[in-house]
């Protein structure tokens, strides 16, 4: 009887061991790809926010070749909304690894004497082989106090791999535009976002460091900002998370690095 028990307790004790020895493989295994998928994020989101703060007049006066992508432009002054084409095809300089096909729909809409809104609206988007799908809104008040202050909301907006996974994400995020005489020449983004990941997973993400953007990195088709910091956060359960941090920098000229800094403190460093 005495030797029944002790091999049922070793027994159980193999059982515990290799359970708790799947789940730290697991959280092991999954780290990177997170951080993939983190940059892949990141980068979805930031590379048509440029399109989002010029104005109609704006567009109507650009040539389509110094925007980022080269899309043709359509403007539709009786509804207020510009149109911009990509072709997967087209040989733009200012694509930098940046492939785009689809449209994006740019609205303009004057809610009242002191705010309006410019909602961006994907269709059929792709960037670097991944989709993109939902509405983006950018609130504008007419105030002394900061008139070029844009507060972006968004919710279920989905961003799809190349193999069919998404991502599901609300976000509030605030952009302090920078202008010299008129010009748009920097500006800079901070705020929040929520969600879930492609394995089904919650995930949040707060900016512990606005990310700053230069215009004229931009117009040449580098999209990733050259500072900023951002806290990942990915739940295993109700209670526990792992914590990935990125870090933006400045590598040389518009050359930005993206370093992600994962739970378990390998590194990982992304380039346009």
């Amino acid at each position: 009887m005495k030797m029944n028990k002790f091999l049922y307790s070793i027994y159980i004790m193999a059982i515990i061991s290799s359970c708790t020895g799947d789940v730290d493989k697991v959280i092991t295994t999954d780290l990177q790809a997170e951080g993939n998928e983190i940059f892949r994020i990141s980068l979805a989101l930031e590379e048509s926010l440029f399109f989002a703060f010029q104005t109609i007049e704006d567009f109507k006066k650009i040539d389509s070749l110094p925007l980022p992508g080269c899309p043709e432009i359509t403007v539709n002054e009786g509804e207020k909304i510009v149109t911009l084409e990509f072709s997967s095809q087209s040989q733009c300089a200012s694509n930098h690894n940046l492939k785009r096909s689809g449209k994006i729909n740019i609205k303009y809409i004057t809610t009242n004497v002191l705010e309006s809104i410019t909602r961006l609206e994907y269709e059929d988007y792709k960037v670097k082989g991944n989709s993109i799908e939902g509405t983006r809104d950018f609130k504008q008040i007419r105030s002394l106090i900061n008139p070029n202050r844009r507060k972006e909301t968004f919710e279920d907006i989905l961003i799809i791999n190349e193999s069919g996974s998404s991502t599901r994400l609300d976000g509030e995020i605030v952009h302090n535009l920078v202008f010299e005489n008129q010009i748009l020449k920097e500006f800079t983004s901070s705020g929040s976002l929520e969600g879930r990941n492609i394995t089904g997973r919650p995930i949040k993400m707060i900016q512990s460091s606005p990310k700053r953007y230069n215009v004229s990195c931009l117009d040449s088709g580098f999209v990733t900002p050259n500072q900023g910091a951002e806290n990942w956060q990915i739940f295993r359960n109700e209670t526990q998370s792992v914590s990935h941090n990125l870090i933006y920098e400045q590598e040389s000229d518009c050359n930005n690095i993206a370093t992600i800094t994962l739970q378990d403190g390998r590194v990982m460093v992304f380039r346009q």
